[in-house]
């Protein structure tokens, strides 16, 4: 027989629903220690800034928390409207922190990939180029909508060479065009540039 997981916080006893930094929460504690987080690091970038140290964590909370809520607001039984609604405003927030989290310049580069997804029910892919690349990610057209949080495998045309990425957020800029926002989840300069010099070049 299967054990159900319990919500880790004391007194609770729902049914886990999702996990954030390997602590399991029912809903009702997902959504509220996403709030509490995403408020306290809008606190700290726009007091003394986020230091280095706390990049990693940012990210890696950005990276459980969209991904958890878009599964939540996606499968979940019996979902309201209203935790509807919060799941939706914690992907959008977590992804807006995203893009204020800059870790390598960013340069303006048109490389030709194919993007697809395998999203049950929604796979898709396409041939496209990316408008800027970073270290870590790149803004890339596209005419499919992806969903923060959504995972896409990013493909080289000129070297073949493949990585998986989350979409951090993705902005419509015609009836035809999608910009989306994505990062690698783990890939050493995947564009293969000397990002120093691109650094001194900024």
């Amino acid at each position: 027989m299967t054990k159900i997981e319990k919500c880790g916080i004391a007194n609770c006893g729902l049914t886990a629903a999702a996990s954030l930094e390997s602590e399991t929460l029912c809903r009702e504690h997902f959504i509220s220690a996403c709030y509490a987080r995403l408020d306290q690091y809008d606190e700290i970038r726009n007091g003394t800034g986020l230091r280095t140290g706390d990049m990693e964590s940012v990210r890696r909370f950005i990276n459980e928390s969209t991904r958890q809520a878009d599964a939540m607001e996606q499968t979940a039984k019996g979902l309201d409207n209203l935790d509807r609604a919060k799941l939706v405003h914690i992907i959008l927030s977590a992804s807006e922190l995203g893009r204020h989290l800059r870790r390598s310049p960013r340069k303006i580069a048109a490389i030709a990939v194919r993007l697809s997804s395998e999203k049950l029910g929604g796979a898709w892919e396409e041939d496209t180029e990316t408008v800027l690349v970073s270290r870590y990610g790149a803004l890339v057209r596209c005419k499919h909508p992806a969903k923060a949080g959504e995972t896409v495998q990013v493909q080289r045309a000129d070297t073949g060479e493949s990585a998986l990425a989350r979409v951090a957020w993705q902005r419509p800029t015609g009836t035809e065009d999608v910009r989306v926002g994505v990062e690698f989840l783990s890939s050493e300069n995947f564009w293969g540039l000397d990002w120093g010099a691109v650094e001194e070049a900024r």
